[in-house]
Formats: structure tokens, C-alpha cells, sequence
């Protein structure tokens, strides 16, 4: 059996993990202590909240609701920030953040685990000295989700926050970036960013 594929889409300067999803079949499951994985059934929906319930947006940030194809979720808006539409939609800052947007359908709650899998995968082939510092799985929005937090250098040394939420039968992905010299600000948004996404 074959785990979900990824690959890269090359869309910015900085290397950026976009995943353009294909349908999955099962394979063998990720999640043991070696694997960061946060135990617990994936398909139950069981699980630690991964959103603080008390969620804090980033301070000094204005949100706008955008509608995306699969949902929708409010996004940073000003003038230091952009969106720029594709496959993912970005969500660029002028501190060098980008948020990609994407979802796929026809994926299982059931298949987490191999998703997680073949993510990090990817992430350990194609992104320069990357590393995963936490993999957690539990809920977002009341539905299995997985949040998974890094750190790669491509010259750049940039810290990850993504969020996987499987709902619907198909997997949304709010995946963020930010060079490492402005760690602080990227929990608060990808969260508050999270936290306020629907699924069609």
C-alpha cells in the first residue's frame, strides 16, 4: 500500500512546503512515541484541543473573513499584508510570513496518521536542514486534526506552524512560515487563523 503523495510548489523565494494532495490509500500508521505523534484514535475525533480555547489574536492585527473555495477563515489585512490567489492560496506579511491555504477532497479522518506520514516525508526530502520539533494530534474546530511545528534554513533560518483538519470528508491545510527572528508572531496568527476557519 502507498501513502499519500506530496510535492513542492515553488511559488515564492523562500522554499515553501505546498502540499498538492492525491488520493490516499492505507498504508502503515505514524504516531508512535519516535514519530511525535500524539496517540489516540484518528478516526474517533478524540483528542486534546489543539486552539487554546482562550485564543488571543496577534496583537496589533486586523482579520477580514475571506471565503475560500473550501470554506472560509479570516485572514490578516492592512497594508503590510497581501493574498495571493493560486493553488495554495498565500497569505503573505511584509516580515516575511506566508500562510498557505489549501484543502482536498475524498480524505478520511481515519487516515491521519499516513497523512502525517508522507507530510514529513516531503518536508525531510525538500526543505534544507529541516526538522520537526512537535507533531501533536487531537481536535480543531471539534474534528480530528494534527498541528505540526518545524524549523528549516535555506539561508534563512525559518520556524513552521501547521495545521491539518480533516472534516467533511477531505483535509484543509493552514500551513505558516516566518523567518526565525520573528518566531513570537507566528503561534498567534496561524491559531487565530485556525480558529476561525469553517469548511464548506
Amino acid at each position: 500500500m502507498t501513502r499519500p503523495v506530496f510535492r513542492l510548489d515553488r511559488h515564492h523565494a523562500v522554499l515553501l512546503l505546498a502540499l498538492l494532495l492525491v488520493a490516499p490509500a492505507c498504508g502503515e500508521k505514524n504516531g508512535g512515541p519516535g514519530e511525535g505523534g500524539g496517540g489516540g484514535s484518528a478516526g474517533s475525533g478524540g483528542g486534546a484541543q489543539l486552539v487554546p480555547a482562550d485564543l488571543k489574536g496577534p496583537e496589533g492585527v486586523a482579520f477580514v473573513k475571506m471565503d475560500l473555495p473550501f470554506g472560509t477563515i479570516e485572514v490578516p489585512d492592512g497594508k503590510d499584508w497581501s493574498v495571493v490567489q493560486g493553488a495554495p492560496i498565500q497569505v503573505q506579511g511584509a516580515d516575511g510570513t506566508v500562510v498557505m491555504l489549501q484543502a482536498q477532497d475524498g480524505i478520511t479522518p481515519d487516515q491521519r496518521d499516513d497523512y502525517l506520514a508522507s507530510y514529513h516525508d516531503v518536508q525531510m526530502r525538500d526543505a534544507p536542514k529541516y526538522e520537526r520539533v512537535v507533531q501533536e494530534t487531537g481536535q480543531a474546530g471539534g474534528a480530528p486534526a494534527a498541528r505540526v511545528e518545524g524549523k528549516f534554513d535555506n539561508g534563512t533560518a525559518f520556524v513552521t506552524r501547521d495545521y491539518l483538519m480533516f472534516r467533511k470528508g477531505k483535509v484543509a491545510v493552514i500551513a505558516g512560515r516566518i523567518p526565525a527572528t520573528h518566531a513570537a508572531r507566528l503561534a498567534p496568527l496561524v491559531d487565530h487563523m485556525t480558529a476561525t476557519f469553517e469548511m464548506k
